[in-house]
């Protein structure tokens, strides 16, 4: 089923994935804030009816972060104009942070500022040979005030340096090496590989996957104490004793469940 959200997005939703595809191809798929509350809306359409969504573009870019000719500073009202519409873009991203499905991102061009935070903010990235990833913001005389503490909570304080400070581009490849991305396949397998690591994430029981991204998003913010009872209290909540007893008889009858018994890749 396809839905509509105006012009500049559409999402289509079959077997427990929901797939949002960017449409604003003249902009590189910047957003403004139409573009945010097209997304915003598709984000809530599948919640709780979806396991997985992914994010992706059309066209050459990913998303090129956000429309600068609609947000930038100048007046006083401006200013305040450009600070409501950060804040909007802030908004954006936590509801990917905060959704109950795991959120992919499906890069197939240009991630620059805020479409490198979209791919931060997503709990899995998949992305073409093709695809650019960068920090510009320094480069316009202000810090990337969102993807730079996004992007803190994934790579090592010397990669982000280098995304900060040298406003360089950087290539699908040494984002595989940073930690931006998990997957790097050629530009022509990309729906493939985003859509086969959907799939498989489709399996899996929606309430656990819900509490297991949620454990995911807050382990790294605890100490080892805390942790360890958070992930005690995550695995056990909800949990079946039956189902869990049916399913490990079916592991010692032979009939492992999904990655049990898998080869690595």
């Amino acid at each position: 089923m396809t839905n509509g959200y105006g012009t500049l997005l559409s999402m289509e939703k079959s077997d427990g994935v929901a797939r949002i595809t960017f449409n604003r191809q003249e902009k590189r798929n910047a957003m403004n804030s139409a573009m945010m509350a097209e997304f915003r809306a598709a984000l809530r359409d599948c919640w709780g009816c979806t396991v997985v969504t992914i994010s992706g573009g059309d066209g050459p870019g990913f998303c090129s972060g956000i429309d600068l000719s609609e947000g930038r500073a100048g007046s006083t009202g401006r200013e305040r104009s450009y600070e409501d519409f950060m804040g909007t873009w802030e908004r954006t991203n936590y509801l990917i942070w905060e959704h109950p499905a795991v959120c992919i991102a499906s890069v197939n061009g240009y991630a620059l500022a805020g479409g490198l935070s979209l791919v931060c903010s997503c709990d899995l990235a998949v992305a073409s040979e093709k695809a650019q990833f960068g920090m510009p913001e320094m480069g316009f005389g202000t810090f990337p005030g969102l993807v730079a503490p996004l992007a803190s909570k994934i790579v090592l304080k010397k990669h982000l340096a280098e995304l900060v400070f040298t406003v360089e581009r950087i290539d699908a490849q040494a984002a595989l090496r940073m930690g931006l991305v998990n997957y790097v396949v050629p530009h022509d397998e990309l729906k493939t590989k985003t859509e086969e690591v959907a799939q498989r994430i489709a399996q899996l029981d929606p309430v656990r996957v819900e509490q297991a991204k949620r454990a995911v998003n807050l382990l790294p913010q605890l100490d080892w104490t805390a942790a360890s009872r958070f992930g005690g209290t995550i695995g056990s909540a909800g949990r079946n004793a039956t189902d869990l007893r049916e399913s490990l008889d079916r592991f010692l009858a032979g009939q492992p469940g999904l990655g049990q018994g898998s080869q690595p890749r």
